[in-house]
C-alpha cells in the first residue's frame, strides 16, 4: 500500500511538473530581482511577448500528435506576416480582405505539406524542410530581401496592440485558439482518432479510422495556426522582414515537446504546451535579468529541446508500461 502511495504521488508529481516549476521560477526571480521582475509591466510583457511563441507551438504540437512533423511553420509565419503587411501597405488591400487572403494562402501551404506527405509518400521531414524553404524563397522575391516599411493603418496595428481591460489582446486570441484545440482534442471524436492515429497508425486503421484524412487534416490545420500568428506578428510590428520568424521554430518545438511531459503526460496536449512555453519564457527572462550573456537564449531554446524531447519519450514509454501493467492485472484478475 505504501508502494502504491508513493507511486502515486509520483506519478502526480510528474504530471504537474512544470506547472510546479513555473510557479517555482516565478517565486524565485521575483525574489532575487523584485525591482524588475516582480512587476506587472513584466509579467505583461512575458505574457503578450510570448503568444507567438504558444500559437506556433500549437502550430507544432498538431501533426505531433499524429506522429508526423512539420518544419515549415516557422517560414508560414514569416511568409504571412509579409503578405498581410504587403497586401496591405503596397496592395493597399483593406485590412480584413487582407487577413482573409493571408489566412487563406496558410490553408494552401498545408494542403501542399500534405498532399506531398500523403498522396506522394514523402517524409514528413524531408518534405515540410524541402517546403518551408521554397515558402522562404517567396519570401525574399515579394520583399527582395528587404524590410517592407509602407505605413499601415492604425484599424491593423490595433489587432495584436490593443489591450481590452488592461489584457494584451494577443492573450485573448491565444485563449480563444486554445479553448478551440482543447474542446476539439479533448472531448471530440476527431481528437480520439488523431491520437490513435500517432499512436498507432495500423491498429487505427484496422479499427476504421480513415488515417490519411487526419494526417493531411493536422498539416492544413498547423498551416493555419502558423498563419493566424504570421498576421498577428505582422499586426505587432507594422512592418515585414524575412529574416523574421526563424528563431521561433527552436521555442515553439521546445515549448510542443516539454509539453507532452506535463497534464497529461505521453501525449501532446494543449494545456501541457501552454504552460511549458511560458515555463521556458520565464526561466530565460529571469536569467537575462540576473545578467545571462547574449548567446544564453539560443544555447538555452536547444538544450531545452533536447532534453524535452528525451523526456516526452520517456513519458510515452511510461505510458505505455502503465497501460500493459493495467492490462497484465486484468487478465490476472480474470
Amino acid at each position: 500500500a505504501d508502494r502504491d502511495a508513493v507511486g502515486t504521488a509520483v506519478a502526480q508529481f510528474g504530471k504537474y511538473g512544470i506547472l510546479i516549476l513555473l510557479v517555482a521560477l516565478l517565486a524565485l526571480f521575483s525574489a532575487l530581482k523584485p525591482e524588475s521582475f516582480a512587476t506587472f509591466n513584466n509579467f505583461r510583457a512575458i505574457l503578450d511577448n510570448q503568444t507567438i511563441v504558444v500559437l506556433l507551438a500549437f502550430a507544432a504540437m498538431t501533426p505531433l500528435i499524429v506522429g508526423q512533423f512539420d518544419l515549415s511553420i516557422a517560414s508560414v509565419l514569416s511568409l504571412s506576416h509579409i503578405f498581410v503587411v504587403g497586401f496591405i501597405g503596397k496592395s493597399h488591400i483593406s485590412v480584413p480582405l487582407a487577413v482573409i487572403l493571408t489566412l487563406a494562402l496558410s490553408l494552401v501551404y498545408g494542403l501542399v505539406n500534405a498532399v506531398v506527405v500523403v498522396k506522394f509518400k514523402v517524409d514528413a521531414f524531408v518534405a515540410t524542410l524541402a517546403t518551408g524553404s521554397v515558402i522562404g524563397g517567396i519570401g525574399l522575391w515579394y520583399t527582395d530581401g528587404k524590410t517592407l516599411y509602407n505605413p499601415v493603418p492604425r484599424s491593423f496595428t490595433d489587432i495584436a496592440r490593443g489591450r481590452p481591460f488592461g489584457i494584451p489582446a494577443t492573450a485573448i486570441y491565444v485563449l480563444i485558439v486554445a479553448v478551440i484545440l482543447w474542446i476539439v482534442l479533448s472531448n471530440l471524436p476527431i481528437g480520439r482518432r488523431m491520437y490513435a492515429t500517432g499512436g498507432n497508425r495500423r491498429a487505427a486503421q484496422l479499427t476504421g479510422i480513415r488515417t490519411d484524412r487526419y494526417v493531411m487534416a493536422a498539416f492544413v490545420v498547423s498551416s493555419f495556426l502558423a498563419g493566424i500568428a504570421g498576421v498577428i506578428l505582422g499586426s505587432r510590428l507594422g512592418t515585414a522582414s524575412p529574416a523574421t520568424g526563424s528563431t521561433l521554430l527552436l521555442p515553439a518545438f521546445a515549448g510542443a515537446f516539454l509539453g507532452a511531459t506535463t497534464i497529461r503526460p505521453g501525449r501532446f496536449n494543449v494545456v501541457g504546451t501552454v504552460v511549458a512555453v511560458y515555463a521556458l519564457s520565464i526561466a530565460i527572462s529571469g536569467l537575462q535579468q540576473l545578467g545571462a550573456p547574449v548567446w544564453f537564449e539560443p544555447v538555452f531554446n536547444g538544450s531545452a529541446l533536447a532534453i524535452s524531447v528525451a523526456l516526452s519519450g520517456w513519458a510515452v514509454r511510461l505510458r505505455a508500461e502503465r497501460a500493459k501493467s493495467r492490462q497484465l492485472k486484468l487478465l490476472g484478475g480474470e
